[in-house]
């Protein structure tokens, strides 16, 4: 896998809310394009036996978690300059471009359709007759005022937007690596554990209990897995951020405003410019942790800030049942049950004593 042209198509896709079903196909086309050729054949997932993973396993659950419950504080932190944001809103809004155009609203010009969904008719001929009142000292006072508006609400709400993937997108997390002593302590109670193999090639992914019940995602695939991207900075959401900034200050301005459907008038006045943003944030880890060889099923039934539900789950079964070195013998005798009920492989884990490396082998017993 070359994953430097993994990262650079990861980071070229872009999906604006805009764009018709057929056109966000295509420009997923080339991820699912490399998934097709490149999921392995088995992906793993390290559990310890508790209830709730031995449960899963019985049913045959996914389960789905936001970021800030993993174990990684970086883990789904949307990175972004708040400095640059302000910076590109002042220049924004002290160009000549945009002054001309705010101008020509009060001499009549239609208004930008963002700006019409915004206001009611009152309001916005309220605006007009404003505008044409000013003079340059009084539209420049008026465009600072909002500055500051703006700004208010980026320093009040930077946390909660630095936090905001990270506490509603969810996802299950895989790893490649069967024989990691260090996957087996971090995740499988120190070897106490087991570990479940999972074939999700030719498009084998499954949909969550949220799509279920009709909360779909905007983009055409519900659900994704894919690997993740390691690196020594954090990948850079600033634009994202912008777009989240403007939906919280919207929101604060039409707080009192009846809406059938908040969202949907949100996005309609200012749309997402990249559903696959917060894919792509999931997506980056630090290099740190590269030894994990992580995929990532994510889940993106909600946008940010709107998905409430803080677990879901995904319908799939696995392919074999791998029990940790220092299972106990109840854990072990509970899970091979589930796997002969399941007619899959059960392996154990042992070390060989000629081999010199720090690597677990999988013993198939039954």
């Amino acid at each position: 896998m070359d994953m430097q042209a993994y990262s650079e198509m990861i980071h070229g896709i872009v999906v604006p809310a805009t764009l018709s079903q057929e056109e966000m196909i295509k420009c997923y086309q080339p991820l699912t394009d490399f998934l097709q050729a490149e999921t392995p054949e088995k992906l793993y997932r390290f559990r310890r036996c508790d209830e709730k993973s031995i449960s899963a396993f019985d049913q045959d659950q996914l389960g789905f978690s936001p970021g800030y419950k993993m174990n990684d504080d970086f883990d789904a932190l949307l990175h972004f300059n708040k400095e640059d944001i302000k910076s590109e809103l002042k220049s924004f809004l002290e160009n000549d471009q945009f002054r001309t155009a705010f101008r020509a609203i009060g001499e009549g010009a239609e208004a930008p359709v963002h700006i019409q969904n915004l206001l009611s008719s009152e309001m916005l001929e309220a605006l007009r007759k404003n505008i044409a009142q000013m003079d340059e000292s009084t539209m420049s006072t008026s465009l600072h005022q909002l500055y500051d508006f703006f700004v208010e609400q980026i320093d009040v709400n930077d946390i909660a937007v630095q936090e905001i993937v990270q506490k509603t997108i969810k996802f299950a997390s895989f790893s490649e690596a069967i024989e990691s002593a260090a996957m087996w302590g971090y995740y499988a109670d120190s070897g106490c554990g087991f570990a479940l193999s999972y074939d999700f090639r030719n498009g084998g992914y499954t949909i969550c209990n949220s799509c279920l019940t009709g909360n779909l995602c905007p983009s055409y695939k519900s659900c994704l897995l894919a690997p993740l991207i390691y690196g020594d900075t954090c990948f850079n959401a600033t634009r994202y951020a912008t777009w989240l900034f403007q939906q919280r200050a919207i929101f604060k301005i039409l707080a009192d405003r009846n809406a059938t459907s908040f969202y949907s008038y949100l996005q309609n006045i200012v749309p997402c410019p990249d559903l696959f943003m917060p894919t792509k944030i999931l997506l980056h880890k630090a290099s740190a942790w590269g030894h994990e060889r992580e995929w990532r099923l994510t889940c993106n039934c909600n946008s940010p800030d709107f998905n409430q539900q803080e677990f879901s789950w995904a319908k799939k079964k696995p392919t074999a049942l791998y029990l940790g070195r220092k299972i106990k013998p109840i854990h072990e005798k509970i899970l091979r049950h589930i796997a002969v009920e399941k007619n899959i492989p059960v392996y154990k884990m042992q070390i060989q004593q000629n081999d010199s490396s720090y690597k677990l082998y999988p013993e198939k017993i039954s």
